[in-house]
């Protein structure tokens, strides 16, 4: 008759353990619906995260109209949008001049749309957006004079870029290029340092007075510049 308490081992028999999985389905995130096919970028959050990030869809309400929506988990219905708003005139009626990526942070989504040259795959300019409230608005971040290399214009040294600052969301001067270690950022940039609102047409506004925060007491949001 068998005992119900513990089956013992033969001498050099082998016992079959059940791999654990535990960690194994930790490193792979959360399991995500696919992005839908009208998404133009999948704004993916950081690993640590345990998100499934945000998709950046044309809206079609109107020409360069865009929103923002969280990707649902999988078997999960098709959240509403959290943000909504028009991409830089540059871009072109169908967004045509610019391709558009970013990122999904704490602070919100952070949009990039990059324009465009004529003369290199190079951008001549790049946008930076972001989540005011409901409102996705967008500020330009390249000032100055473009370095040159090759013949090839590359942008400025010194760029706007967001940062989170004890939890707000601010634009502050950031070396883009070698150069800036030795040149200071153009004066026109450094005046729009700082936390940006949104005007009464709905689009982003600068802020009153420059900011003279520290990048360096900030977390840089985006892990490398345009």
């Amino acid at each position: 008759m068998l005992s119900t308490g513990c089956l013992s081992r033969q001498p050099g028999e082998q016992q079959e353990v059940a791999p654990d999985t535990t960690q194994t389905e930790a490193a792979r995130g959360p399991r995500c619906e696919a992005s839908p096919a009208r998404a133009i970028a999948l704004l993916r959050p950081p690993p640590e995260a345990g998100a499934c990030g945000l998709a950046l869809e044309r809206d079609g309400e109107g020409e360069r109209q865009l929103l923002v929506r969280p990707v649902p988990r999988e078997g999960e219905p098709e959240p509403s949008p959290i943000a909504r708003g028009v991409a830089p005139e540059a871009c072109g009626s169908a967004l045509e001049f610019c391709e558009l990526w970013g990122v999904s942070d704490a602070l919100g989504p952070i949009v990039l749309a990059s324009v465009r040259g004529h003369e290199s795959e190079m951008p001549i300019q790049v946008y930076v957006g972001w989540a005011a409230g409901d409102r996705l608005v967008f500020a330009q971040s390249w000032y100055g004079l473009s370095s040159v290399m090759d013949h090839t214009r590359i942008g400025p040294p010194w760029v706007l870029a967001p940062f989170d600052c004890g939890g707000e969301l601010m634009l502050l001067p950031t070396g883009r290029l070698p150069e800036s270690k030795v040149e200071l950022a153009d004066a026109d940039l450094v005046a729009l340092a700082g936390q940006w609102a949104v005007g009464e047409d709905g689009l982003s506004a600068p802020p009153a007075t420059a900011a003279t925060t520290d990048p360096s007491t900030c977390r840089a949001i985006l892990p490398a510049l345009p």
